[in-house]
């Protein structure tokens, strides 16, 4: 149950972490290039629609395939063609079909038409200035020549006027053939910048997130959410594609009914003729009408004629914006199943990641001792898998580091200064298992630490502590851990031959009065004695350890006894070789028989010297 609920959990945070992955990547990370903004208002825009073009424009920027670019590039030929045909319909309309200035437009007309007539009647002026001037006297010319250059001034006043008239009057909406002649430039002066959009859009577009070769979920997630877009502004195009059609029947069905007569006269209403058919009773009946006639009949069939035209570029449009569509949604379903798979791998390793848990308990339970060091193992094993189990995921879902390289470079150096203790003490290993380290059961000191080795790992070395050498051979119950990197950074005693050898020593006090020769005699026999045995593997295991590297300088474990004096008396020390673990059995045999020795020879005993071991032999026993 506990494995169930963990699995619900998991679910529910991946999909609001996709949910909130998708509400991010939509609102700030799709690369769509903005919105046009339109080049005319709103009162220009009712006098040309220039819309099939700005959109096939917009929509040549998204081109990210040879397929699309290719694509983009008819659509903006059709297009351009459409526009082209709507300015040469609008300016004829405008020509033909003026339409009603409203008071103040009549009013700058007036003004135009005054000012065209001052200015025709200053030419005239100028001109006739000119042909006197070929023809009059050399004494007359200057003034004449006066004249004509203030002809030629006030001339040119009264075109800067006119001019600036027409612009008044084209801003006020009264001079539409002008407007739309001006739109026409504009439209013209765009068809350079036309050719360059697909390659430009083709080449920032190899950036985008849809261009992507990565199979990681981010990526493909990004490119899934740029392909909808695309997707999006494709079908708004159809769309204003297909009002735009609409539109266009409307305006043929108007053509039509008007060239049946369905302009309302009673005589037309009677006849019930088509358009050529009436022209030709009229024509039977009034001849001085005919050419009129004929020339509106002519005008209505080449409306009709670029209505149709224009009808099919923007069903051609149409097609070739649905063709578009299909790249995209094919695109869109191949990421589409990208990220299909790439949920399926998450979902994988976070059911694997989830059931090691009681597969490890399982596993584990299985062994007969439950001791602690088995249960780290689990917890580390467990803790490997997640960690694991993360990493693949995060590659998953980001996918591998773009510069692999330079960022195992920068890592490596990094854990290399963060892990600087445990890579020396790793090297360290290699030190303490060569020929002169330490093996498990040696007794060693490393950092003020005296104790027995209880295990030299690949990173740590474990000691049970004795507490001093005073102590050897009882120990104090704790266990001290040292990183391996003291063999390489610092040093250490290993106080290991097979016996483990110490040099210890007793002091014996004489009184005042006393010969002490017999007694140091009787005392290097005793220690003598005593220790024989010890003194002999010592002196073997120095000199298999120590004399091959040292050449064949003698070496003596036997005992020595000397006299020094002490205030009233003088002090016999005995100094001799024990093993570590059984100095102080050895101290206390000596003892008895010295004080046996003393109780003989009716010498007052003073008190000992109690002291722990002077010294110990450090040469360590190969293994």
């Amino acid at each position: 149950m506990k494995t169930l609920y963990r699995v619900v959990f998991f679910v529910s945070l991946v999909l609001m972490t996709a949910a909130l992955m998708g509400m991010v990547f939509s609102r700030y990370w799709i690369n769509t290039p903005q919105q046009r903004e339109s080049v005319v208002d709103s009162a220009q825009s009712k006098l040309v629609d220039e819309r099939p073009l700005l959109t096939a424009e917009q929509l040549a920027r998204l081109a990210a395939t040879p397929e699309e670019q290719d694509l983009a590039q008819q659509a903006l030929r059709v297009a351009d063609h459409e526009v082209d045909m709507n300015f040469a319909s609008a300016l004829r309309n405008a020509t033909l079909h003026p339409a009603p200035l409203s008071q103040a437009a009549r009013a700058i007309s007036a003004r135009i038409q005054d000012l065209q007539g001052q200015i025709k009647a200053q030419q005239e002026d100028i001109n006739r200035i000119k042909l006197q001037l070929a023809k009059v006297k050399e004494d007359q010319k200057q003034s004449l020549d006066e004249e004509l250059q203030l002809q030629e001034a006030l001339l040119e006043v009264a075109q800067e006027e006119l001019d600036g008239a027409q612009q008044e009057l084209i801003r006020s909406g009264g001079d539409q053939k002008s407007i739309i002649q001006r739109l026409q430039e504009q439209h013209e002066s765009g068809h350079q910048r036309q050719n360059a959009i697909v390659g430009s859009a083709f080449q920032n577009s190899q950036q985008a997130p849809e261009q992507t070769e990565s199979r990681s979920l981010l990526a493909q997630g990004r490119a899934w959410l740029q392909l909808n877009a695309k997707a999006q502004q494709l079908a708004r195009a159809q769309q204003e594609l297909k009002a735009g059609e609409a539109e266009l029947s409307r305006q043929r069905e108007q053509l039509e009914k008007n060239a049946q007569g369905g302009d309302g006269s009673p005589s037309e209403k009677d006849q019930g003729t088509s358009g050529p058919a009436q022209a030709g009773n009229r024509a039977a009946g009034d001849s001085g009408s005919l050419f009129p006639t004929l020339k509106l009949v002519a005008a209505q069939q080449r409306d009709l004629a670029e209505i149709d035209k224009r009808n099919q570029d923007l069903q051609s449009l149409e097609a070739f914006y649905g063709s578009w569509t299909a790249l995209v949604k094919t695109r869109q379903r191949e990421f589409a199943i990208g990220i299909a798979e790439a949920l399926v791998w998450i979902f994988a390793v976070s059911m694997v990641v989830l059931l090691a848990n009681p597969l490890l308990g399982f596993v584990f339970s299985r062994v007969e001792v439950a001791s602690r060091r088995l249960h780290t193992l689990r917890v580390a094993f467990r803790f490997a898998l997640q960690m694991t189990g993360l990493g693949l995921i995060l590659l998953v879902i980001f996918g591998p580091p773009s510069q692999l390289a330079t960022v195992i470079a920068l890592a490596g150096a990094g854990l290399t200064v963060a892990l600087k203790d445990f890579i020396v003490g790793f090297i360290g290993w290699f030190a303490l298992m060569g020929a002169n380290g330490i093996r498990a059961g040696d007794w060693v000191e490393i950092d003020g630490v005296g104790g027995e080795v209880l295990e030299v790992g690949p990173l740590h070395t474990i000691l049970l502590e004795t507490g001093g050498w005073s102590d050897a051979g009882h120990p104090t119950g704790r266990k001290v851990t040292f990183v391996n990197s003291f063999a390489i950074e610092g040093h250490y005693f290993n106080f290991s031959t097979a016996g483990q050898w110490l040099w210890d020593e007793i002091q014996v006090p004489l009184p005042a009065g006393i010969d002490p020769q017999p007694v140091v005699e009787a005392i290097q026999k005793i220690v003598t004695k005593q220790t024989e045995a010890n003194a002999r593997v010592a002196e073997q295991e120095w000199h298999r350890v120590v004399v091959p590297s040292r050449g064949n300088r003698p070496f003596s474990a036997a005992p020595t006894v000397s006299v020094q004096p002490t205030g009233p008396g003088v002090t016999v020390i005995a100094r001799y070789i024990t093993r570590a673990p059984e100095w102080r059995e050895q101290r206390a045999r000596l003892y008895g028989d010295i004080v046996e020795l003393l109780r003989k020879e009716q010498i007052p005993s003073s008190p000992a010297d109690v002291a722990a071991p002077k010294s110990m032999l450090a040469a360590a026993e190969p293994h």
